[in-house]
């Protein structure tokens, strides 16, 4: 349920006649909406008020739109850092417990390279949220479910294949997580990789750039149902023989 189907849903629950619901429609419509008091929050408080609305559908209609989105509160973290290191990388570790924070004892030559450590495998974790292209709204306003026709753009940035062994990349939509699972050389020769995110930089760099027309691509390296762990030790031995 995206916002226009909220929206519909509301209304639908409207029992006093339509010439009403119009007019409270356009009420909302001229009203001046900001964070936290919203046109929705202005419509559902115009409907109770009207007796056009329950309590009790209110609460079923929330429950209905929470269920339905239950990962519309990761796209209202506003810090990159909250995002990609505390928020990322803490699912992935729920995903697999055997990973490790890397260190020095673990290995000689680290210092700030990757995130993750697994059996010798140095991984590097990625994060990036579903928004609808051409948007200026703010994240969780524009913020897509798996499902949705509509356009969207995913860019992970600060790539660096050289200074890991496997990428996980987390594809965070409002109804769904995805999890791909990637060795370096892959993610190297991939048509969607781009080197030299930023000019100058020599391509030590890059990105990787995911849209609603070439996401089918990554298919093949999406974890379902199985074994985080394992599809990590798979992507590092197709390295290896590669």
């Amino acid at each position: 349920m995206d916002l226009t189907e909220l929206k519909n849903r509301i209304c639908s629950c409207f029992t006093g006649s339509g010439g009403e619901l119009d007019i409270l429609l356009k009420m909302v419509d001229d009203d001046r909406s900001i964070y936290p008091f919203n046109d929705y929050e202005h419509l559902i408080c115009n409907l109770i008020e009207n007796n056009g609305l329950t309590f009790e559908q209110y609460l079923e209609i929330r429950s209905e739109y929470i269920s339905q989105n239950p990962n519309l509160w990761i796209f209202e973290i506003s810090a990159p850092r909250g995002f990609g290191e505390k928020f990322a990388q803490t699912y992935i570790h729920g995903k697999c417990e055997a990973l490790k924070s890397p260190s020095k004892k673990l290995d000689a030559n680290y210092s700030g390279q990757y995130d993750m450590w697994l059996d010798g495998i140095k991984i590097e974790v990625k994060a990036s949220r579903a928004v609808a292209s051409g948007s200026d709204e703010p994240l969780y306003i524009k913020a897509l479910s798996r499902s949705s026709p509509f356009p969207f753009l995913m860019n992970f940035q600060q790539l660096k294949p050289q200074c890991c062994d496997v990428f996980i990349w987390v594809a965070v939509f409002r109804d769904q997580i995805v999890l791909w699972v990637m060795n370096s050389s892959e993610v190297q020769i991939n048509p969607l990789y781009s080197k030299g995110q930023h000019r100058g930089n020599s391509g030590n760099e890059g990105q990787l750039h995911v849209n609603h027309d070439n996401i089918h691509l990554l298919n093949k390296y999406e974890l379902k149902d199985g074994d985080l762990g394992q599809l990590i030790r798979s992507a590092a031995t197709r390295k290896l023989t590669t």
